[in-house]
């Protein structure tokens, strides 16, 4: 009996350990801002590839004033797609949205009102003039605001 009552506690001990740990890899993985479009998630800072989020309207690409090498943008129309280079991979530093064809993964656009991201992301935001920042670890979603309207979306990448 003594020896059921150890294998018992050694079990629930593994399940307490496996669980705990599961239940923090799902709280770090829905810690961060990601964009959805067409079935595909971007996340920021995860290496950029054509293969895997589609071929770009257009492509552009500049001297980085921030990183070593280069800024690459690949435009898809509604929104575009800049990174930088990390150890000579290309990785998500922004997506810019350019119109309201696209919508945060929560459902947000350009040209819906102040009033609905408030009460999509709520309060915790820093403000700046008229930019609005929600920070969740590395990612921040910004948003512009003028005459109660969203002009301007982007997610950015805090890169260390």
């Amino acid at each position: 009996m003594k020896k059921i009552k150890q294998i018992f506690i050694t079990l629930f001990l593994i399940g307490v350990l496996f669980g705990c740990n599961y239940n923090q890899k799902q709280k770090d993985e829905i810690q961060l801002y990601e964009f959805e479009h067409n079935g595909k998630t971007m996340k920021l800072g995860e290496v950029f590839s054509i293969e895997k989020y589609g071929q770009p309207e257009d492509y552009t690409e500049v001297e980085s004033c921030a990183f070593e090498g280069l800024d690459k943008t690949f435009n898809y129309g509604s929104y575009e797609v800049t990174t930088f280079s990390d150890n000579d991979k290309d990785k998500i530093y922004s997506i810019y949205f350019l119109d309201e064809n696209v919508k945060t993964k929560e459902g947000i656009k350009i040209t819906d009102s102040f009033d609905k991201m408030k009460k999509t992301y709520g309060d915790d935001y820093e403000k700046i003039d008229n930019m609005y920042t929600y920070t969740k670890q590395k990612t921040q979603l910004n948003f512009i605001i003028n005459n109660n309207e969203i002009t301007s979306i982007e997610y950015l990448y805090a890169v260390q």
